[in-house]
């Protein structure tokens, strides 16, 4: 079975090189440039990732639409796995995806690595130990 992957990402070259990353690791991965399209696909379709911005407007740095995604997913969606990818104040992002989910991995886009974010999409998806 092939894994669908959400991609909830602004800026087209994230969401380019987000979805050759993915689609390489043979996942089948649709794109969200914002709340409202992301909300969309939650709603049509089952997917098992999300890969989420936390900031879905790049000349509004306050925007924190992606973290109100990652809180519907969490809500709406408890066997979805999400990662949250970003290059925004780290403090602060940190501190807010703590508040929401502890568990939620994130990654820093000034630091990307593919091997290591691939690595991580397969660590949440690999059955831990009881």
């Amino acid at each position: 079975m092939t894994l669908h992957a959400l991609v909830v990402e602004d800026l087209r070259v994230w969401q380019e090189m987000l979805q050759e990353v993915l689609t390489d690791a043979r996942y089948r991965v649709s794109i969200a440039a914002d709340y409202a399209s992301a909300l969309e696909a939650l709603s049509r379709e089952t997917f098992q990732l999300a890969v989420i911005d936390p900031v879905l407007d790049d000349r509004n740095r306050h925007n924190r639409d992606g973290l109100r995604i990652l809180r519907y997913i969490l809500d709406k969606h408890p066997d979805m796995r999400s990662i949250v990818t970003t290059s925004s104040d780290p403090n602060r992002i940190r501190r807010d995806v703590a508040e929401i989910s502890a568990k939620t991995p994130i990654l820093w886009k000034d630091e990307w690595d593919d091997d290591r974010f691939l690595a991580l999409v397969r660590d949440l998806f690999t059955p831990k130990e009881a």
